[in-house]
């Protein structure tokens, strides 16, 4: 997008009509080499005249879509749009009804670019929000507040279905829990992955956990967690976030450090079903493992607190799930969980910017792409060996 664009873009926004004039326009990349899965992060920086003839520098992000083929399920931006132009939208008109004073889960939305794909967005950075770095994952204390805002949007996207300004129907299935290509090239193809470099680099107490793992045939994992994604009709059933992870996450801290407000970033991906995928997705995949094995039932508990509090927040009249109705859920949830945190925490933790090579993985069928040498990095056996057992003993039983 070039300067005059532009600045026809920021004349057209409310929240920027005291922008009178760009000056200087700057684009570099908004994130480091393997931060980014699915579409390339600039970072705009502007030199502007302001309406009072002030000079200042405002700075926007802007994400472009990176996929060529028009059929390959990454390319989302469509959707994405469609969340931010009318899901948000009604979820902050809802806000502002009840007069809720936590803020919104989200950034601003500015512009869409249907002629490049990209997409312009506040920069959330210059308000002080950041990543929690993704080859650290989250601690307790960002996990708590994870997990609250997931039960805040969930109750929010419920609240707007009642209203019948969410249609279950209008969304495509999770793909982690539906197509056929991800759960091969994804998880199947990153759990025999995960064989190979236990075989290579975890010592030969763990040969026989390697060969188990590597003898479980795609057909059998891919019945498991289609099954498991198939709820009844009877499940409390919500708008999912879709893509709720670490870096689909920012944070705004106190002066201690402590995580005190939160954004999510990415919307690419919205789906219908049990709100229990969203969790599980977030816990297996964002999160420090120890956290997860220590504290559990009690983030599954914030969670479920969260989204019934905010269902009554919101007025919402139908009938709220039960803590054991949460608790099944994940536990129905469980095997997924377990093949998705063993198949790709190792890629997504890793300091490496060339552990999967998505192109590659799809068009080998997951046969190629993986970089052997995340799955025994130092520290991986620790991180890894408690799911690694546990997801043994159920293909075993």
């Amino acid at each position: 997008m070039d300067k005059d664009v532009f600045e026809v873009v920021l004349s057209k926004s409310t929240k920027d009509l005291k922008i009178k004039r760009i000056l200087e326009m700057k684009s570099e990349p908004a994130l480091p080499k393997g931060e980014n899965f699915a579409s390339t992060i600039f970072k705009i920086t502007l030199k502007v005249v302001l309406g009072n003839g002030r000079i200042a520098t405002k700075s926007f992000i802007a994400k472009k879509d990176d996929t060529d083929e028009p059929s390959n399920d990454f390319k989302l931006f469509n959707p994405e749009v469609l969340v931010y132009t009318n899901i948000l939208r009604e979820m902050g008109y809802l806000m502002e009804e009840y007069g809720d004073t936590e803020g919104p889960l989200w950034c601003e939305f500015i512009h869409f670019s249907p002629y490049d794909s990209t997409i312009i967005f506040e920069d959330l950075m210059a308000s002080g929000f950041s990543n929690v770095k993704r080859t650290e994952a989250q601690d307790l204390d960002h996990a708590r507040l994870a997990l609250r805002s997931l039960g805040r949007y969930h109750a929010l996207a419920k609240v707007l279905e009642e209203r019948g300004l969410i249609y279950k129907d209008d969304y495509k299935p999770f793909p982690f829990l539906n197509n056929e290509a991800h759960i091969r090239n994804l998880i199947y193809g990153g759990k025999q992955a995960l064989a190979k470099g236990m075989r290579l680099g975890w010592g030969e107490e763990w040969a026989e956990y390697a060969d188990k793992l590597s003898k479980v045939s795609f057909e059998e994992i891919f019945k498991r967690i289609k099954d498991a994604g198939n709820f009844d009709d009877n499940t409390f059933k919500c708008l999912n976030h879709g893509d709720s992870w670490n870096n689909n996450m920012m944070f705004k801290h106190d002066w201690e450090g402590r995580p005190i407000e939160m954004r999510f970033v990415d919307f690419q991906s919205p789906h219908y079903n049990s709100p229990c995928i969203d969790v599980t997705y977030f816990l297996y995949s964002s999160i420090k493992p120890s956290v997860r094995h220590q504290n559990l039932q009690s983030l599954i508990e914030l969670y479920h607190e969260s989204l019934t509090s905010s269902l009554d927040r919101f007025g919402y009249k139908g009938s709220k799930p039960s803590l054991e109705d949460i608790n099944n859920g994940m536990e129905r949830l469980l095997f997924f969980g377990l093949c998705f945190f063993t198949a790709c925490f190792p890629c997504v933790s890793s300091k490496r910017t060339d552990a999967v090579d998505f192109d590659l993985v799809f068009k080998t069928n997951g046969e190629e792409g993986y970089n052997i040498n995340v799955y025994y990095e130092a520290g991986v056996i620790e991180k890894m060996e408690e799911d690694v057992k546990t997801l043994v003993k159920i293909f075993d039983s």
